[in-house]
């Protein structure tokens, strides 16, 4: 339970008790978004939220919290070890619930507080561990923290996804004064929603932790008659009547600049897909493999006709003498 020193980290992610830690993940990227001080958020509110995370994402930590209200120090309740009548100050000469520095025989060290200590008794490693000599006691050490990874989207044209291209982005990470400038090789044949990651770039560490990664997402913008399925891509071909009816050869302008002539058999139904290899995009999952150009055909029924154009229907209709409706 929260002391009155202490936030109450439920409250500020919005989050019962009982969230799960997948609940708590979703609850804090969802405010995250909202306050990010790139976005116009409030800086103050933005590090409660990562404050509030950083306890209740750490197992050991939201046990803690949830037990004696603070994840990082607490009063240890006397006589522990089920009313053995002993208490940790007649185990440790009277230290209370402060922090202890623990030295190893090779140099080594350790921060923790009691709380680090009776985990170790629990678990059945002793006090100190393997191999620990009792040292001073006092602050310690904070555990190292990893920064968290920040997420970019990339506007980016169908050409340019198509053949491949290079930007430069311009990142504000939280507490660095200047903004970092980053050059971006988006590769030929780059999806939508695809992700690119650069190592370290992403948010600062605490306490000597590593930064998290950057991901850049490419976001791909519409072409006015091409789409991508992965490395596919999908043209509609708008036929006539006649074409569909009677077949036909019509030249389509391929996404790599070249056209490529396609044969339109007699009696082609609307909807049908006809597939070029090799004409499609590069495949990024897939060293040198290419994907193919689908072309779907559309047959467009006219919604006005000249005197000639209904007068060869109505001889085609006098001509027809099957019935297309299975019902008849």
């Amino acid at each position: 339970m929260a002391t009155a020193t202490t936030p109450d980290y439920y409250a500020t992610l919005g989050v019962p008790r009982t969230a799960s830690a997948d609940e708590i993940k979703k609850a804090f990227r969802k405010l995250a978004r909202k306050h990010h001080p790139d976005a116009g958020g409030d800086e103050a509110k933005f590090k409660e939220l990562n404050e509030a995370y950083e306890v209740l994402s750490d197992d050991k930590k939201r046990q803690l919290y949830d037990q004696y209200g603070t994840a990082n120090e607490h009063e240890i309740p006397q006589g522990w070890g089920g009313g053995a009548g002993f208490s940790v100050e007649d185990l440790f000469g009277g230290a209370g619930g402060g922090r202890v520095t623990y030295t190893t025989t090779d140099g080594g060290g350790f921060g923790g507080s009691w709380a680090d200590i009776l985990e170790s008794i629990r678990h059945g490693e002793g006090a100190f561990g393997t191999d620990w000599d009792f040292g001073d006691i006092g602050g310690g050490r904070s555990r190292a923290v990893r920064g968290q990874d920040m997420s970019v989207a990339l506007d980016v044209t169908f050409d340019e996804a198509f053949r491949g291209t290079e930007k430069r982005v311009t990142v504000r990470i939280p507490g660095k004064e200047e903004a970092d400038t980053i050059t971006v090789k988006v590769p030929a044949g780059a999806v939508n929603g695809g992700r690119l990651r650069f190592k370290g770039k992403g948010g600062l560490g605490e306490n000597g932790g590593e930064a998290g990664d950057l991901l850049i997402t490419t976001k791909i913008a519409e072409h006015p008659y091409y789409s991508r399925d992965k490395a596919d891509v999908v043209v509609d071909l708008p036929v006539t009547v006649a074409e569909a009816g009677l077949g036909a050869s019509i030249v389509v302008p391929a996404p790599d600049g070249t056209k490529v002539r396609v044969k339109v058999p007699a009696g082609t139904q609307d909807g049908t897909v006809l597939t070029i290899k090799g004409k499609g995009a590069p495949d990024v999952k897939k060293k040198g493999a290419t994907g193919s150009l689908k072309i779907k055909v559309r047959v467009e029924v006219p919604k006005t006709m000249n005197d000639g154009q209904k007068k060869a229907m109505e001889d085609f209709l006098a001509a027809t003498t099957e019935d297309v409706r299975p019902w008849a």
